[in-house]
């Protein structure tokens, strides 16, 4: 049984070795596209760490049959396109999402970077120093340093040890014989043999079939590369490690070994058991015993029968690490030979399947490289990973305090790390093993009965279906930061949130100067019952204890601070709005309120003109970022058509004179965007070679220099970037685009009718008209900086 069957889909190998998946999802706004090369950062020359890195990194910059600025992510970005690629230990992903009528134009740019690429060598040299500043920043972030440690607990000799990122001193390009194992490794790893390729989108399986196999059939033919087993993870050779650390935490590994067929997913439905908060299940018994409050696992390494997993315990007292272990052990030991399994094991295969008919083109894309097993194998394989999770032999024990550590030296990072002495359990006290799985569909009766009035408009489905989608917006009041706010209400909202998403409904959690905004969609029947438990938590006062902002990428978090820049938009009082709900789904909702309204327009908010505003956020860490906010002039839907298609010209420039030529930052954004109602462009970066300061001086020297390119604009660019971006301007196909565009407007203040008027303004719009604009997008007074540091004083 398949947890995929209810998903149109085709599998089949070409001759050539290749092997290619497609999806039909009728819904879909786009098609998502996930090409995975078998080969990653364990498979590069021990001699050159982070080469794979690398390699990733250099296939974006030019191949035999396209130049950067015709190349996949130019394409992508012209169209309103998505790309990305991360290299893991085994495996390099490549993935896309961009207009389903663009999907043959891109998936030849992919598979011509991926099999000519140019790896000229002035790029080598630039783009090395982009891989330098993701890798200083990358060994500082607590996450990365966390899981290096664990890595440290294996067998000598397995690269789970190893920091692969890569520097200026491990990628020694001007060497001939780094050039040679740079050659080498992409003529072994990346040809036909060694590739998947998934494609997902609105069209028939069909036509997906005849463009995937009509272009992978055009690659050398190639078998996949035959690969040394790694080598053992086990004995450990340091089961318990101190980490010296900001945080005191404590945190758990598993080394397994296991050469068992269907390892992933039994490991998958075991993982789904152990998070699992509801009564009777091992993290409630923890709570109650105030071992800790929350738990979280993670896959660190997966490859030939082993796999290393994180287990993350927070509100976990280091003094009572033993008591949590014990208590986990035992646990393990008890459901080993629990009747509930195949009963759990049916469960999780309908959330699966409900997760993968909620999902987006690119995440199905991206799911759909995982192969699958039947029930029977993977109850056994269930059976042998739990005796040897039991027995304890590749349990790792991490210690997080502040006491210092002599340097523990590794490849590519050295931490201040030692082995501690081995610690004698105490006896496990909570007993109990599995409990019957209780259906979100049954927990309506959770809601409160005195959930304030509510405004609300519901939309019929559109005609292409899918999975229906429901915004809500309420009133929120503190004297905390937006990070804090975040915080608190993502810990309060926690366990719903995992019952929800298990079922299949995304979940989307936001805040803002004076509101919280809440974003969901799956299965219209779901929707009730989701609302009826997240509401009651996110309208109650605020009593919890601030959290401390979460950490991460730097710009990151800036981005999540960008309302500030706004003023409070509250007085509205509780609202929402549905796309695809059908009438019993409506009378349940609103049947949960005190009063029912219809949701009233909302005023958007006046244009001002003011010295440039800057609002310093300090930050920890040697990067810096900034955020710049350009409002756009007035609401009228010319100026907004004219605004949008200067977006649409300037992210492509932004990202090649920023990150390609100065290499500034290997983390940056520009375009067209929405905060709190308000439409900008947005231009955001984060550098560990310029202060805020210096950011800001580039991106308005990058804006100077973008005037003349505007005022010179050829008729033909002029033309294909307005066609473009009439085509992204399109009425959507499904509930989940048409429910965030209508959302969007209401949050603007404007009518349903707005984005017909933008698509009709922009067919009239002229050149000078486009002039016009950018004149007004450089006046600085209107402009509002979020960074991490001052303003100049020159």
């Amino acid at each position: 049984m398949s947890h995929l069957a209810s998903v149109p889909l085709q599998r089949l190998r070409l001759a050539n070795g290749t092997e290619l998946c497609v999806a039909q999802q009728p819904w879909a706004e786009r098609v998502g596209i996930c090409l995975r090369v078998a080969a990653g950062s364990h498979d590069e020359p021990a001699a050159y760490p982070g080469l794979a890195h690398f390699l990733e990194h250099l296939l974006f910059l030019g191949s035999r049959g396209y130049g950067v600025e015709q190349g996949l992510m130019a394409y992508a970005q012209g169209c309103g396109g998505q790309v990305n690629a991360s290299t893991q230990a085994r495996h390099t992903d490549f993935v896309c999402a961009l207009p389903a009528e663009r999907l043959q134009p891109a998936l030849a740019r992919l598979l011509d970077m991926l099999r000519w690429p140019l790896l000229d060598g002035a790029a080598q040299r630039r783009e090395r120093e982009v891989l330098d500043a993701e890798y200083q920043a990358r060994r500082q972030d607590a996450d990365s340093r966390i899981d290096h440690a664990l890595g440290q607990a294996l067998a000598a000799g397995h690269r789970c040890g190893d920091f692969l990122a890569g520097d200026r001193t491990s990628l020694a390009v001007e060497q001939a014989a780094f050039q040679d194992a740079l050659q080498g490794y992409h003529r072994r790893h990346y040809q036909a043999g060694n590739m998947r390729l998934t494609l997902v989108g609105p069209q028939p399986l069909a036509e997906l079939l005849d463009i995937g196999r009509g272009l992978l059939e055009e690659l050398p033919a190639g078998e996949a590369v035959a690969r040394e087993a790694p080598p053992s993870m086990l004995p450990l050779r340091a089961p318990r490690l101190g980490l010296q650390h900001a945080v005191e935490a404590l945190y758990l590994g598993y080394a397994v070994q296991l050469d068992e067929p269907g390892l992933m997913p039994a490991l998958e439905l075991l993982l789904d058991v152990l998070q699992d908060p509801a009564p009777g299940e091992l993290l409630a018994g923890l709570r109650a015993a105030r071992l800790c409050r929350q738990l979280q696992a993670r896959v660190l390494y997966r490859h030939a029968g082993q796999c290393l997993l994180r287990l993350d315990f927070a509100g976990a007292e280091v003094e009572r690490g033993g008591q949590l272990i014990a208590e986990l052990q035992g646990w393990l030991a008890r459901v080993r030979v629990d009747a509930l399994w195949p009963v759990r094991l049916a469960d999780w295969r309908q959330a699966q399947a409900l997760r993968q008919l909620g999902a987006g083109p690119l995440a199905l894309a991206r799911s759909l490289q995982e192969p699958d097993t039947d029930d029977a194998s993977l109850l056994l394989t269930l059976d042998a990973l739990l005796v040897q999770l039991a027995e304890g032999a590749g349990l790792i024990e991490l210690v997080c305090d502040k006491q210092q550590r002599p340097a523990w030296p590794a490849i590519g990072l050295a931490l201040p790390l030692a082995a501690l002495p081995a610690r004698e359990l105490p006896a496990a006290q909570l007993s109990g093993g599995l409990a019957a799985v209780e259906s979100l569909l049954a927990l309506t009766d959770a809601a409160s009965p005195s959930l304030p009035p509510a405004r609300l408009r519901h939309h019929p489905g559109a005609a292409a279906g899918g999975p229906a989608a429901l915004h809500w917006r309420g009133e929120i009041a503190g004297q905390h930061s937006l990070p804090q706010l975040q915080a608190m209400l993502q810990a309060r909202i926690a366990d719903v949130q995992r019952a929800c998403e298990r079922q299949g409904v995304a979940l989307q959690l936001g805040v803002e100067a004076g509101a919280w905004s809440l974003a969901l969609q799956g299965a219209a029947a779901l929707m009730p019952a989701c609302s009826a438990r997240l509401l009651p938590l996110l309208l109650a006062p605020l009593t919890e204890v601030a959290e401390s902002a979460a950490e991460g990428l730097l710009l990151r978090q800036l981005l999540q601070r960008l309302p500030e820049l706004g003023g409070a938009r509250g007085g509205l009082g509780l609202q929402g709005l549905s796309v695809g709900l059908g009438e019993g789904e409506r009378a349940q909702l609103e049947a949960l309120f005190a009063a029912v309204e219809p949701l009233a327009a909302w005023q958007p908010p006046a244009a001002s003109n003011h010295e440039l505003l800057w609002r310093e956020v300090a930050q920890p860490g040697s990067d810096a970022a900034l955020v710049l906010l350009c409002p756009l002039a007035d609401v009228e839907p010319r100026c907004e058509a004219a605004w949008r298609l200067l977006g649409q010209l300037l992210q492509g420039a932004f990202y090649r004179r920023l990150r390609g030529e100065l290499q500034l930052s290997y983390a940056l954004f520009a375009g067209y965007r929405q905060v709190q109602g308000e439409r900008a462009l947005l231009f955001a970066l984060q550098s560990p070679v310029c202060d805020a300061a210096g950011i800001f001086a580039h991106i308005r020297s990058f804006l100077d220099q973008q005037r003349q390119r505007i005022a010179e604009l050829p008729d033909a660019e002029f033309e294909r970037c307005r066609e473009e971006l009439a085509q992204a301007l399109r009425t959507p196909r499904g509930n989940v685009a048409r429910a965030e565009q209508l959302w969007q407007l209401q949050l603007a203040g404007l009518n349903e009718e707005h984005p017909q008027r933008v698509r009709r303004a922009l067919a009239e719009l002229r050149p000078g008209e486009l002039q016009a604009a950018y004149a007004q997008l450089t006046q600085s007074s209107r402009w509002r900086v979020l960074a991490s540091g001052p303003r100049s004083n020159t």
